[in-house]
C-alpha cells in the first residue's frame, strides 16, 4: 500500500506513529499518516492512512487509501480505497470507491457523477 516518494512532483510528507497533531493540516503535495490526527486534513495530493493511524477529522484529498481508522467525513476527488485493516466511520463523497474484504465502513456514500466530455 502506498505510492512513491514523489507523487505529482511533490515529495511525500510523513506523520510518524509516535506523532499526535490537533488542528488543521493543509498541503499541496501528498501525505502519509501513521500517527494520530484530530481536526481537519486537506491535501491536493494523495493521502495514505497507515495501519497504526487514528484520525478524527474531516478529510479531503485526491486519492485516499485507508488501512487505519478514520472517524469523520471524507471527500476524495479520485478514489477512496479502504484496505482490509481499515475502518471508516463517516460519510464519504467520492469519484470511485473500493472496499476490501474485512474492511469496515459505517456511513453514507455519495458518488460524483463524471461529466460527459464535450
Amino acid at each position: 500500500m502506498g505510492f512513491s516518494k514523489e507523487s505529482g512532483g511533490k515529495f511525500l510528507t510523513l506523520i510518524g506513529k509516535d506523532t499526535a497533531i490537533n488542528g488543521a493540516l493543509q498541503g499541496s503535495g501528498s501525505l502519509r499518516i501513521d500517527g494520530r490526527v484530530q481536526g481537519e486534513i486537506n491535501v491536493a495530493g494523495d493521502l495514505v492512512i497507515g495501519e497504526s493511524a487514528v484520525v478524527e477529522a474531516t478529510v479531503k484529498g485526491r486519492n485516499i487509501q485507508v488501512a487505519g481508522r478514520i472517524a469523520g467525513n471524507i471527500e476524495a476527488l479520485g478514489t477512496l480505497e479502504i484496505h482490509s485493516s481499515g475502518v471508516v466511520q463517516g460519510d464519504v463523497n467520492v469519484k470511485s470507491f473500493q472496499v476490501a474484504v474485512g474492511a469496515v465502513f459505517q456511513g453514507n456514500c455519495s458518488m460524483k457523477k463524471e461529466e460527459p466530455k464535450k
